[in-house]
């Protein structure tokens, strides 16, 4: 009998990932060593008055950088409930009947550990290790590596792996944790390499991890419509995330050609010379000084960005995709078709909202880094709110007190619009807290706030399939 693989549920019930979101024109050029500095520059020339950015091509570019950062880990647990635990990772006996293991039912829960916990390591890794060739080069190496494992990921749904499921399982489980490993490095890496600049182009960033998120929730809702065949569904996924990490590497060679880019990663450098004149910063000490220093000015808005992704990752995608249309008759005639309720209510309707919301806050920054820890404290009554909306109806012991559908998507609007929104704020407040020459190491721990949010989640979640309390 022939499994079409859109009908397995979007996930199990216990078991979940945590979803941790541009198309820009370059003009070809024959790809050079990379000097980060445009040629008015290398005559020893700065201009006084910040140039423009000439049809906000670095800004596009950053936007891109965002998609980069969460594309293809995006598009592999997007596919991973059909593909791995439903296809990949099934062994077949002598009939050819398919049967689940160990691997298959308990994916989720090694999969939340191999991706976060390496990526956060290496966040914080890459706050205090130096590195020849500062930001620019570590994000390019970084490319090279998610790349390299992209090409890996479409060979091996090329390859039978049927009778080497344990094989198989290891190999994804280390390509996971070296895809993480890099990703974390490349996020935290570019947030600290665009902190210089004006703080709407910090914003590029969350808004292109959004938009990343819209994406692929199109791209989830269009292969359940059109595609019967899981391993053809598989190598879309994982195509588009390796064209788009080639497209952000090879943006990087038009980055240098911007005056815009050239003045102010200029300007960032020479702002951290001065502050190794006196060569207090060479030292481990004087190191731990500058960091500690920063972090006194900038934690309140690194709290704020914790705050905002543990309550988004709390909810998104774990309660909201166990919530259903309620019907005493237990008939469903709710007017989107019952097999998109959960991709369209959930996926679709968190990624986009939170994509305005990022796009508003580069207009209206309310409240000030001050009272920002107000609304997003307020945040958390969301969570219970969730819950009492017809949160997985056949396991639940206490009563559902918001039956409406509607009043669900109204809470998943208020969520998604406040989580881009305020996260924004976040990470655009931060690098502005602190003096130029250290808006590097603020946007960088920022960042490493941002994956605490999420690495605790995903911890929280494994405490409670462990335990089984829910």
């Amino acid at each position: 009998m022939t499994h079409d693989w859109r009908d397995s549920n979007l996930f199990s019930d216990d078991e979940r990932p945590t979803a941790s979101p541009t198309n820009v024109e370059t003009t070809s050029s024959t790809p050079r060593p990379v000097d980060y500095a445009p040629d008015s520059e290398k005559q020893g020339m700065l201009v006084e008055k910040p140039p423009t950015d000439k049809n906000h091509l670095v800004y596009l570019i950053m936007m891109l950088h965002g998609v980069g950062t969460l594309m293809p880990w995006n598009m592999f647990i997007t596919i991973a409930p059909a593909y791995f635990v439903n296809y990949k990772l099934l062994e077949i006996d002598e009939t050819g009947t398919k049967h689940s293991t160990a691997y298959s039912r308990n994916f989720f829960s090694y999969l939340g550990i191999c991706s976060q916990l390496p990526c956060l390591l290496m966040n914080l890794i890459n706050i205090f290790v130096e590195a020849k060739g500062g930001l620019v080069r570590r994000i390019a190496a970084a490319l090279i590596v998610v790349g390299v494992i992209c090409v890996i990921t479409i060979v091996l749904v090329l390859v039978d792996t049927s009778k080497m499921v344990t094989t198989f399982f290891f190999i994804t489980m280390l390509t996971v944790i070296i895809l993480n490993g890099a990703n974390g490095i490349y996020q935290n890496s570019i947030f600290g390499l665009v902190s210089a600049f004006p703080q709407e182009f910090t914003n590029a960033i969350v808004l292109g991890n959004n938009l990343c998120g819209t994406f692929v929730s199109l791209i989830s809702i269009f292969t359940l419509i059109v595609s019967d065949t899981i391993q053809v569904a598989a190598l879309g996924y994982f195509s588009i995330a390796l064209l788009t990490v080639a497209a952000c590497f090879v943006s990087f060679f038009l980055l240098p050609k911007l005056d815009f880019y050239g003045y102010y990663h200029k300007r960032a450098s020479e702002d951290e010379k001065e502050i190794n004149l006196d060569g207090a910063e060479k030292d481990n000490e004087g190191k731990m000084q500058l960091y500690v220093g920063v972090f006194k000015q900038v934690w309140m808005q690194c709290l704020n960005v914790f705050l905002v992704f543990f309550v988004t990752l709390t909810i998104f995608p774990a309660i909201m995709a166990e919530v259903r249309v309620y019907r005493e008759n237990g008939v469903y005639n709710f007017f989107i078709p019952e097999f998109l309720f959960t991709p369209i209510t959930t996926f679709l309707l968190f990624n986009a909202l939170a994509m305005i919301g990022s796009t508003v806050a580069n207009f209206v920054q309310w409240p000030t880094p001050r009272f920002l820890f107000v609304p997003v404290s307020l945040r958390l009554l969301l969570i219970p709110l969730m819950m009492f909306c017809n949160y997985r109806p056949q396991r639940r012991s206490w009563p559902v007190y918001f039956t409406s559908e509607y009043v669900y998507i109204i809470f998943g609007l208020l969520m998604s619009f406040t989580s881009g929104y305020f996260s924004s704020l976040g990470m655009m407040y931060a690098p502005k807290a602190v003096e130029k020459s250290k808006a590097a190491v603020a946007g960088m721990m920022s960042a490493f706030f941002l994956i605490l949010g999420w690495f605790l989640t995903v911890l929280k979640k494994s405490y409670q399939k462990t335990t089984g309390f829910n």
